[in-house]
This record gives C-alpha cells, structure tokens and sequence, in this order.
C-alpha cells in the first residue's frame, strides 16, 4: 500500500488548478484518480463528463459550484458529487487558492490534463476549438463558460 506524505505525488498544472496526484488510474487498477487540488483559476468553463463520476471535498478556501440550474456556496468541510453527464462549473470567491480533494471515478482525467501540459496549454487556449477537441477524446464537454448569476 502506497503512502504518501504532505504534498508528495506527482504534480502537474493546467487550466487554472495544480494536482498532486495520489493515486492515479495505474494505482487504481483504473477505478479512479484521487487528487489534492489547488484551484487557482476564477472558473471553470461549464462541463460535463460523459462516462466519469466527479467529487469535491474543500480543504480551504470558498468557491462555488453550478449545478442543476443552481450555484451553491461550498466551504470547508463541505462536499459535492458531480454525476456523470450533469453540467457543472466552479468559481473561486476565496482571495487565496481553492484546496480541495478531488476524485474522479473512474480514473482517465487526469490523461486529458496531461495532454493539455504536453501540447501547450497557452496553445490551446489560443485555439479553443482544438481545446474542445482535445477534451472530448478524454470524455469532457465544454458546454460554455461560467453561467453569469
């Protein structure tokens, strides 16, 4: 059994957050991608993932969550599921990074963030269709920006 400390794992960093991963789809045996979070970015474009299960728990900081329609506050200690196909987004309100636990089910994201950090991530976003593109071949569909209020 893995153990890791504070802070250890591998890290990458696209689109707004950091990972530290603590067990990826290969530790997993594919049942899922557990992650600490920093999410630094203001938002998250509107999205939905076609065949995974996401989860947040907050560590620190306040952020919200789109969601049916609805934005929900989430502080620390609180937790939300993300069925798979349900379009969802996150704000960050916190002046400082969002850190959360993050867990995807099953694992496979964190390929898409690895392949946003091997093409280029100021690349992609100068291309936005390529960014969709590349999103969808991992499951997810940018459906549009943070709904405004």
């Amino acid at each position: 059994m893995p153990v890791l400390g504070p802070g250890e794992g591998p890290r990458l960093t696209a689109l707004g957050s950091t990972y530290t991963t603590k067990a990826a789809g290969d530790v997993s045996a594919g049942a899922y991608w557990l992650v600490e979070e920093e999410f630094w970015a203001d938002t998250t474009p509107l999205h939905t993932h076609t065949a995974a299960e996401e989860a947040f728990y907050v560590l620190s900081g306040e952020v919200t969550a789109w969601m049916d329609g609805a934005e929900t506050l989430l502080r620390p200690g609180a937790f939300l599921l993300v069925p798979r196909g349900t379009p969802h987004a996150l704000r960050r309100v916190s002046d400082d990074a969002v850190r959360m636990l993050t867990l995807v089910t099953p694992a496979g994201l964190e390929e898409f963030f690895a392949a946003v950090v091997r093409e280029g991530e100021e690349a992609l976003l100068a291309d936005p269709d390529r960014l969709v593109e590349l999103a969808a071949s991992y499951g997810t569909e940018i459906v549009g920006e943070y709904p405004a209020g």
